[in-house]
């Protein structure tokens, strides 16, 4: 998708604030790696524009969904760890090696596969591998001691094409404050991996068993998206959203003004009608851009003052009711701050009825994102 930075609506990510998520994390857990996860554009903050706020931040490794996202992190030169979360078809084991991706992998066929496109192709890079063991979440990993210990046995026994570099699992329930499936977890983990050779990395610790149950879990390699990002695991259940700072903002500009009379509908199907003289503002963002239907009626900034977004979101504009007018060029604030307003993106994702991880993740390529150092 093209990126539209001839047009004023644009994402701020704040380099401090990501360096001070980072710096939180890595004091509460004393974690030596840390892997920020980048899958789906890095959450809709934008992937290279993240990967270059945590590279500074000096974060060590980064966790990827696509193996293009892994691709794509070396393409532009960068040296960390990459990590693949979900698992990659084998056909594609050698072009992990070279590019010194590390795969996850669920199963002894899969290795047996690997390795034979390995052989096939006639590499000699290694390919890193990190073994998932499935404890709960239901999605993918190794639920059986004997088949993760003959897939470790497989990767020690073929050391020329394979490292053993990591295992890992991942808990569904860390951010609740219901914590009795969060230890069956824990519990099961222990039982598959208890005495079993373990590798350099064990990653369990997702942003939520991170930050709340640092003293359960292994925290010396984490793997972390919300808490990096300033997202509250929990929403504020378990611990008040208060403590992480918030990384990204999102602005835009007034592209016309106009002053209506009363009984004059707003946008399609004129599900809103001014009410009386109204200043109504036209701003270039739309359910196009991810900001969704579900908008309407929330408020945003202008000049400081409180505008609320009137009428149907358009694909590529919307329309706000100002308290009174305001010139062509004006920034109006969707989340963010403005003189001694705040909007943050809870408010925005709650008037979603969505996590604020999903609501950001729905924020297209074609916002343009700018890296600000504050």
């Amino acid at each position: 998708m093209v990126e539209a930075k001839h047009r004023d609506t644009w994402i701020e990510i704040s380099k401090r604030d990501v360096q001070k998520n980072v710096q939180l994390i890595r004091e509460k857990t004393h974690a030596s790696t840390i892997f920020f996860t980048v899958k789906a554009n890095a959450y809709g903050y934008g992937l290279l524009q993240m990967a270059k706020a945590c590279a500074e931040a000096d974060v060590e490794g980064f966790a990827c969904g696509a193996l293009d996202e892994g691709l794509l992190l070396r393409e532009n030169g960068y040296k960390q760890l990459v990590l693949m979360l979900g698992i990659t078809p084998a056909k594609y084991a050698k072009l992990m090696a070279e590019n010194d991706i590390i795969s996850t992998v669920s199963s002894v066929e899969w290795l047996l596969d690997a390795h034979e496109y390995l052989l096939a192709n006639g590499t000699t890079s290694k390919l890193k591998v990190s073994l998932a063991a499935d404890t709960g979440m239901g999605r993918i990993g190794f639920t059986n001691r004997t088949c993760l210990e003959n897939a470790i046995n497989f990767l020690l026994k073929h050391q020329n094409s394979f490292e053993y570099l990591g295992i890992n699992t991942h808990f569904s329930e860390a951010d609740s404050v219901e914590t009795d499936y969060f230890h069956m977890q824990l519990a099961r983990w222990h039982k598959l991996t208890d005495g079993l050779p373990m590798p350099p990395l064990v990653h369990v610790a997702n942003s939520g068993a991170a930050i709340y149950h640092t003293n359960h879990v292994p925290t010396d390699t984490l793997r972390i998206g919300t808490g990096i990002l300033g997202m509250e695991p929990s929403e504020g259940t378990v611990m008040p959203d208060d403590y992480l700072a918030p990384v990204i903002s999102l602005h835009s500009r007034l592209t016309f003004v106009k002053h209506l009379p009363a009984g004059e509908g707003i946008s399609y199907a004129h599900e809103y009608t001014t009410q009386t003289d109204e200043w109504i503002g036209t701003l270039p963002i739309g359910y196009g851009d991810g900001w969704l239907n579900a908008m309407t009626g929330f408020q945003v900034l202008v000049g400081g003052e409180w505008a609320e977004i009137v009428g149907k979101i358009a694909m590529d504009q919307m329309m706000i009711r100002m308290p009174h007018e305001f010139p062509v060029g004006e920034k109006v604030t969707l989340i963010g701050t403005q003189g001694t307003h705040t909007i943050t993106l809870s408010n925005a994702s709650k008037h979603a009825k969505l996590p604020p991880w999903e609501f950001t993740s729905g924020f297209q390529d074609r916002i343009h994102r700018v890296l600000v150092v504050v």
